[in-house]
């Protein structure tokens, strides 16, 4: 079983933000390839200047709805973005850091398929959650991946706290 640590490997994000550094100049392409109701695949392109003929990176990326959490609302544009993130970082070096391909959010992915350990900063995840379903599946997630009981009395509070909003409204 492989183990890995989430925080060598960058976000998509910073790597578009990194080709911007980079080719200013430059320009970033996604294509949708297929689209089923259960799945999609994207090509990305990265091309150095706006008016390259050639990119100068070329990568797909695939999705199937209901996958992940995201991927229950947001499988065509997580696809997008997960193809750009894997095209730019065929461009080595600073975009792709220790050799390291894959973007946090595949590892993520990796490691909740295959149930691989992996670091996780819980509180970071809470935070950035605010729906009941999000919710529920971190404390899923939180309780496979045997989080503290500190950190699953904290989302169940952060659910509560939703609920109660909701109904007394």
């Amino acid at each position: 079983m492989a183990h890995f640590n989430l925080s060598e490997y960058q976000t998509v994000q910073e790597r578009i933000d990194l080709f911007w550094l980079k080719f200013p100049n430059g320009r970033l392409h996604t294509e949708l390839v297929s689209f089923t109701p259960d799945q999609v695949v994207f090509k990305a392109e990265c091309y150095a200047n706006k008016d390259d003929v050639y990119p100068i990176a070329v990568d797909y990326a695939e999705e199937r709805l209901g996958s992940s959490p995201v991927n229950k609302t947001s499988f065509v544009e997580n696809c997008s973005t997960s193809a750009l993130g894997r095209c730019i970082s065929l461009l080595g070096g600073e975009f792709s850091p220790k050799g390291k391909r894959p973007s946090t959010s595949e590892m993520t992915k990796v490691a909740r398929l295959t149930e691989t350990p992996v670091e996780r900063n819980w509180s970071t995840a809470l935070a950035n959650i605010n729906d009941i379903e999000g919710l529920r599946s971190l404390y899923n997630e939180a309780k496979q991946g045997k989080a503290p009981s500190s950190i699953l009395e904290a989302i169940k509070g952060k659910a509560d706290g939703i609920s109660g909003a909701k109904t007394t409204n």
